[in-house]
């Protein structure tokens, strides 16, 4: 029998690795799609994604975490909570497919757009029923399943896009790459149909409007701090698109997406470490303390050097990417490198609070970068454009951090910042200054800088006792502690 926390070595392992070879594809699925739509229609693209992502958000409204969470306390009542989540789902989808319709009408300026838009909707409400139908998955802690999905989703995405656009099959190629979602979106939905019910567990539309009430109320901390977070994440795009150009859109987009991917990371890593911080936070509280600050720790010691990777490669990695046409990028590119570390951070406590059941902190944390996030981007975006935004993110997610400090003391969750922070940073402040003196160029130039700055960086660590071998064995314990494996659910209850 495979130890409880074991498994959360494997799943780490296993997202870990399909976020790894996903992410790449989907960042060469961006690039594509900003080659062949250029700049301002790019920009058009990617605000039409970001009124569609927020939507789907709003949809979900924590109602996956929440699966997850209760799931993985009782797996027993897996069918009944599954039951009632999806037809609270399709209610859902309904009324948020008639606000993307109504948002598609009165914000974009052609036809054409509007239907793109309605499209990729319905693209996005496609995932969110896959993302359902994949807690269960995630709850039960085999995350093999979603680590496929992952890539497969990728690589048929990938190829639609390029089937579509190259048969010349729509009027247009922003609508070719909206439907290359949709279709993919709607493989990967089924996938997990299958997968759930043929794996796990039966379930059909639940009939306890009641108990689904419950559900979306007791949603309603997680849901609120999730669309909260995304719109964060997406309010410099939305914010651009009424006070910039598309062109600025187009900009900005093209220097966030570098920063997106290196965002998967500390996704990746969260994921599976969900389930593992929750059965902590019930029923082993005295693990949690040391497994939040060895996790802490990796995610600092790991986001310090991409954020000075990508502040010394932004010139060279937006021509690389891009081309020369969206050279304007750089300086948007150079500021977000530093919200990395905030992003791989930040997003750690999230999941940290609601572990613990203190969505309300996180709830609290995600306003007040919001609102910092807006009010810098009303101030600097009519003169900076994508740079001015880029501040926005920068200094949104620094209010962020800093709220959430405060609030770890509230739960007992103390972290010796400075004492973790002083070496990997003046490691990292010495290579980038090096670094600087010679900033790659080409991909030669940077294929070599890659593997110097790493093996650099790597190589300081050990000289700087960052890294010791107790800490390593005592992270490895924690992971690998022996627990009863969950039970599967009882598929003889109603609803299958």
């Amino acid at each position: 029998m495979m130890a409880g926390n074991g498994r959360v070595l494997k799943n780490l392992v296993m997202v870990f690795a399909s976020e790894g070879v996903g992410g790449l594809l989907s960042f060469i699925i961006v690039l594509l799609a900003a080659r062949l739509l250029g700049v301002e229609q790019f920009g058009v693209f990617s605000y039409i994604l970001a009124i569609t992502s927020v939507c789907q958000l709003i949809a979900d409204f924590g109602l996956t975490n929440l699966i997850v969470r209760e799931v993985a306390k009782d797996t027993s009542k897996a069918q009944y909570i599954m039951s009632n989540v999806l037809s609270l789902a399709w209610v859902l989808s309904i009324i948020i497919l008639t606000v993307v319709a109504l948002i598609a009408l009165f914000s974009l300026d052609t036809a054409l757009q509007q239907s793109a838009a309605i499209v990729m909707g319905v693209a996005v409400l496609a995932t969110y029923h896959s993302v359902v139908y994949s807690s269960v998955c995630r709850a039960f802690e085999q995350m093999s399943y979603n680590a496929i999905s992952f890539v497969v989703h990728k690589v048929i995405l990938l190829a639609l896009i390029y089937l579509f656009y190259h048969l010349s099959l729509f009027s247009s190629s922003l609508l070719a790459i909206c439907t290359a979602y949709l279709v993919a979106n709607l493989c990967q939905y089924v996938y997990f149909v299958v997968v759930v019910r043929s794996r796990f567990i039966r379930f059909g539309f639940g009939r306890d409007f009641a108990f689904a009430w419950q559900l979306l109320k007791d949603a309603v901390p997680i849901g609120a701090s999730m669309v909260v977070r995304r719109l964060t994440l997406q309010v410099d795009t939305l914010l651009l698109g009424v006070l910039a150009t598309a062109s600025a859109v187009g900009l900005f987009s093209a220097a966030y997406k570098v920063v997106q991917v290196v965002d998967m990371i500390p996704f990746a890593i969260c994921l599976p470490l969900f389930p593992a911080m929750s059965r902590m936070a019930g029923k082993e509280p005295d693990k949690l303390p040391a497994f939040f600050s060895l996790t802490l720790t990796g995610f600092l010691i790991v986001s310090i050097p991409l954020c000075g990777y990508v502040f010394v490669s932004a010139s060279n990695l937006i021509d690389l990417f891009y081309g020369q046409s969206y050279t304007s990028a750089v300086p948007a590119l150079q500021i977000l490198a530093f919200a990395i570390i905030g992003l791989f951070v930040n997003m750690l406590l999230s999941y940290v609070f609601m572990a613990l059941g203190k969505q309300r902190f996180y709830l609290l944390a995600a306003l007040s970068c919001l609102a910092v996030n807006t009010l810098v981007d009303v101030l600097l975006i009519p003169q900076m454009g994508a740079t001015g935004a880029a501040w926005g993110t920068l200094l949104g997610e620094l209010s962020y951090f800093l709220l959430c400090i405060v609030f770890l003391s509230r739960v007992q969750l103390a972290y010796a910042w400075f004492a973790h922070l002083a070496r990997p940073v003046l490691l990292c402040v010495v290579i980038c200054w090096v670094a600087s003196l010679s900033p790659p160029q080409g991909v030669t130039g940077q294929v070599l800088f890659s593997l110097a700055y790493g093996l650099s960086y790597l190589a300081g660590l050990f000289v700087l006792r960052v890294f010791k071998p107790a800490d390593i064995k005592r992270a490895l314990a924690l992971l690998t502690a022996r627990q009863g494996r969950p039970p599967l659910a009882d598929n003889s209850a109603s609803g299958s």
